[in-house]
């Protein structure tokens, strides 16, 4: 049960095993982060790591992602086409000279009469005096950016199909990797951690590793590859609006690294508090009957209130810090959208550009900036998953139970003898619990230990069954180390009740 809710034998058997190696909490002191920041870089990198068996299916993830951003980065340019097919025909229709002027005759004449301005801008339209939008080449402007839009969204629907299917075998992967190790480790690692700790490890934080592949991985992938295609056609339409749209590119970096800095502890504290606060539910409810029979059930309350308010302290501070990312970014963008349109008409207006081109770029700076945005506002979802990424690593990298011998040792004629000799065992090293204890039990005797709460009497059915290596000394079955068999064959050999009931369907 939680802390202040635990019974006398609990809490005796508590103070035999001595404290958790690490602090907090008494009952959550075992396999948590720390406090530190989280240690993105690593973590993250063997987050990325689990996707190594499907290499083949990655590389398909990103070839039909390239084609598809290509298609959709040339649209535009392509549409500002269209534009200027629409300026001129404007142009053309309503310019007043005679019949048969040429384009050349109409800007020399504005240049003699002092108009070099308009002269300027007229110098850089392809249009004909006289002649109207051309609607025909406007048609078939129009059905390439459709043909192009179109097979970039089908590419991009193929491309999140086969993204899903290899997160969600790799996140299969993973779950069966937390199950054998959970098989594999020592009891002592389930004894100085809540039942409810542990189930938050292998279900919410495993959860919300996959919720976290699956919003970041196909948009920062997207995303990453718009900017260098939108970036390249923005240096091909005009270098110097290009120069400056790249400006917003290191405040933006600066922004997203100084907000995400402060919430990366705060994401640590919010998936800390969920497993704690899933551990005293837990082990609140399991144990209900006791809470209810010695009359616990304001401490009960009182320590789920305060771990609750714990939660949700962190994780209103994890959210709110990381949710100023997307608005800052937007305000930057809207910044770089004025200075584009500024410096974009002064160009049109001096007929250094056409009027296609600088609505090409505001739309390209549109989805420049855009995509940075998305970058930073997926900032506290890929925090958070790799926050939970490090708790599920730490059951991973957690040590395991010593091996069984190499060439184990079997017992042919089996009758029962136990006998421990000269054996010594602590929980914790500097609190010895048994120390030099003699023992023997002959086949078919019975001995009945008897002893006060945390004298040891269940740690020596422990050390018997092997759930626990010995610190000196050596117990044997029928004259054999029980060290030299294998724990299955041991373990096959005796019976043990346990005072809870457990039914396995």
């Amino acid at each position: 049960m939680a802390e202040g809710v635990k019974s006398a034998e609990e809490k005796a058997a508590e103070a035999r095993r001595g404290p958790a190696r690490r602090g907090g909490p008494p009952h959550m002191q075992m396999g948590q982060p720390g406090e530190k920041s989280l240690n993105f870089g690593p973590s993250a990198k063997r987050l990325l790591g689990l996707l190594r068996p499907e290499r083949t299916k990655l590389v398909v993830v990103i070839t039909l992602a390239v084609v598809s951003v290509v298609l959709t980065s040339i649209g535009p340019k392509i549409l500002g086409r269209a534009t200027d097919i629409i300026f001129a025909g404007v142009i053309g229709s309503t310019v007043k000279v005679p019949p048969g002027t040429t384009k050349q005759q109409l800007v020399d004449g504005l240049r003699a009469n002092g108009q070099t301005t308009y002269a300027d801008l007229l110098a850089n339209i392809d249009f004909t005096p006289g002649v109207g939008i051309d609607f025909e080449a406007l048609k078939g402007v129009l059905l390439l950016v459709v043909a192009l839009f179109a097979i970039a969204s089908l590419l991009m629907w193929v491309q999140g199909w086969v993204l899903q299917g290899l997160l969600q075998r790799t996140m299969f992967r993973l779950r069966q990797d937390v199950e054998a190790k959970l098989n594999r480790l020592p009891l002592p690692y389930f004894d100085r951690q809540p039942r409810g700790e542990v189930l938050s490890r292998v279900t919410n934080d495993i959860d919300n590793i996959s919720m976290s592949l699956q919003q970041t991985l196909s948009q920062l992938l997207t995303s990453l590859l718009t900017v260098v295609a939108v970036l390249g056609m923005m240096f091909w339409i005009s270098w110097l609006l290009a120069l400056i749209a790249l400006v917003t590119i290191p405040v933006s970096v600066m922004v997203t690294a100084a907000i995400g800095k402060r919430s990366q502890k705060l994401f640590i504290q919010q998936w800390r508090n969920t497993g704690e606060l899933n551990g005293i539910i837990e082990e609140t409810f399991t144990g209900h009957g006791v809470v209810k029979v010695f009359g616990r059930q304001k401490e009960a309350e009182a320590a789920f209130e305060k771990k609750n308010d714990e939660l949700f302290g962190a994780a209103f501070g994890a959210q709110f810090i990381s949710g100023i990312i997307m608005p800052t970014m937007m305000f930057i963008g809207n910044l770089n959208y004025v200075l584009v349109a500024v410096v974009g008409g002064l160009r049109v207006a001096s007929g250094s550009m056409s009027l296609g081109d600088v609505q090409a770029f505001i739309q390209y700076s549109r989805q420049f900036t855009q995509p940075l945005t998305q970058v930073a506002s997926m900032a506290n979802v890929l925090q958070s998953g790799v926050a939970s990424a490090e708790r599920v690593f730490e059951v991973l990298d957690a040590e395991e139970q010593q091996p069984d011998a190499g060439t184990p040792a079997t017992i042919a004629d089996p009758h029962g003898a136990v006998a421990f000799e000269d054996v010594s065992f602590s929980y914790v090293p500097d609190k010895p619990l048994i120390e030099n204890l003699d023992l023997s039990v002959s086949p078919g005797q019975t001995v009945a230990i008897v002893g006060p709460t945390g004298a040891g009497k269940t740690t020596l059915v422990n050390l018997v069954m092997r759930f626990y290596e010995l610190d000196g000394g050596r117990i044997t079955l029928d004259g054999v180390d029980i060290r030299d068999l294998t724990r299955h064959d041991l373990r096959s050999r005796i019976g043990m009740v346990l005072q809870d009931t457990w039914l396995f369907g």
